[in-house]
């Protein structure tokens, strides 16, 4: 099993900051799939400003590319999962521990995919790569704690996870995260569900914390 990690919002408590924070999950059972999704997309006519463009960004795109993105998405073999923080519902004491507030929200939706899709075999997890080492370090250890604290096994052995934190420019797996997780920061936002609609029939799993389960 193959899941891919994007984030749309901010982990910032201020007035300018978003209430909302999304973490998506792309679980690919076809990455090809979803590479041929970009490489389509750029073989077919773009403005020159896309085409020079190294990656594909929700934010940076036009309403018709993150149509054509999201619905290649919703025709290939994967699903998604996610979950919304409501920052308002942060504790005070948390809201300076950025890290932290990341780190758990991540663990808990890994943790939750592996036990929904716990007999598909080694779990290959990436995430783009904007943690320093240290950071790093302490969130794949904490990823692999989460998810081992919540199989009924207890045993490492049964799920070998592996996590590779790449840069997205180069994986189209984790750009369709990004657009993912931006089209359903973008429907809380804004109660508009245009883009987040594409994809919704794909959605196995999602947690509005900390309100529960959704799906």
């Amino acid at each position: 099993m193959k899941i891919y990690i994007d984030e749309s919002g901010d982990l910032g408590f201020t007035d300018r900051s978003s209430p909302y924070f999304v973490i998506a999950a792309l679980i690919v059972h076809d990455p090809l799939a979803i590479h041929r999704c970009f490489a389509k997309i750029r073989r077919n006519k773009l403005k020159k400003k896309y085409k020079e463009l190294p990656e594909f960004k929700f934010n940076n795109s036009s309403p018709e590319i993150k149509r054509r993105i999201l619905g290649c998405i919703a025709s290939a073999n994967a699903d998604i999962a996610y979950c919304v923080l409501r920052k308002e519902q942060v504790y005070p004491h948390l809201r300076l521990n950025h890290l932290i507030i990341y780190n758990y929200l991540t663990g808990s939706l890994i943790s939750h995919i592996v036990q929904r899709y716990h007999d598909s075999g080694p779990v290959d997890i990436t995430v783009d790569k904007s943690l320093n080492g240290i950071q790093r370090e302490a969130f794949d250890q904490y990823l692999i704690y989460k998810t081992f604290e919540k199989n009924p096994a207890g045993n490492p052995a049964e799920i070998p996870i592996g996590i590779e934190h790449a840069d997205s420019k180069n994986e189209p797996c984790i750009q369709a995260a990004d657009f993912i997780a931006g089209a359903l920061h973008y429907y809380y936002r804004t109660n508009d569900d245009t883009f987040s609609g594409i994809i919704g029939e794909k959605v196995t799993l999602a947690f509005d914390y900390f309100n529960g389960p959704q799906k």
